[in-house]
């Protein structure tokens, strides 16, 4: 378990820079009353420099980053830390927001344009692996079935997803924030 967290961690670290991209995932809802993960499954990471760090539970994971989003004094700081700063979005392994979880988080929010505000590419570990969504910050979510935005794209996932199902759930390889 060890060296897939390590692997993990140097995919979505590869991944961020690779790409440029800035995202978080961020739960608000989550799972009220969940029980400390031993694993530390829920991880932040900051697209913008790639800084990733994980969690026993999904809560701790968004007050992580909601407090590098504030530039909390008393906190580490990160490269990111402008007022515009924002949890663009959060992915769950399992249905109704349950199991593993990453919260990206990125520079802005991403507008009513409805355009590519930003993208993530799923690390191996997490390809196919996705089953609900949050969307934040004004983003709408789309799934794509390859790499890089590849391949064919989800219906468009507005707000709160908790069931990713037919088709789409266990599909993505990348994640569009519109």
């Amino acid at each position: 378990m060890g060296n897939r967290r390590r692997r993990t961690k140097r995919a979505v670290i590869a991944g961020a820079a690779v790409l440029g991209v800035v995202c978080t995932v961020s739960v608000a809802l989550g799972t009220a009353g969940a029980a400390p993960d031993p694993n530390q499954s829920h991880c932040t990471v900051n697209v913008g420099n790639g800084e990733e760090k994980c969690f026993g539970t999904v809560e701790e994971a968004q007050a992580y980053a909601n407090v590098q989003i504030k530039g909390d004094p008393g906190a580490a700081q990160t490269s990111v830390e402008k007022p515009t700063d924002v949890v663009i979005g959060t992915v769950f392994e399992d249905w109704r927001f349950g199991g593993e979880s990453i919260t990206l988080w990125g520079s802005r929010p991403c507008g009513t344009e409805r355009e590519t505000g930003f993208y993530f590419n799923l690390p191996e570990e997490w390809k196919g692996r996705v089953s609900a969504v949050q969307g934040w910050a004004e983003c709408n979510v789309v799934l794509h079935e390859g790499p890089y935005l590849q391949g064919e794209a989800s219906p468009t996932y507005e707000g709160l997803t908790p069931v990713i199902d037919g088709p789409w759930n266990d599909r993505a390889e990348s994640i569009e924030f519109r």
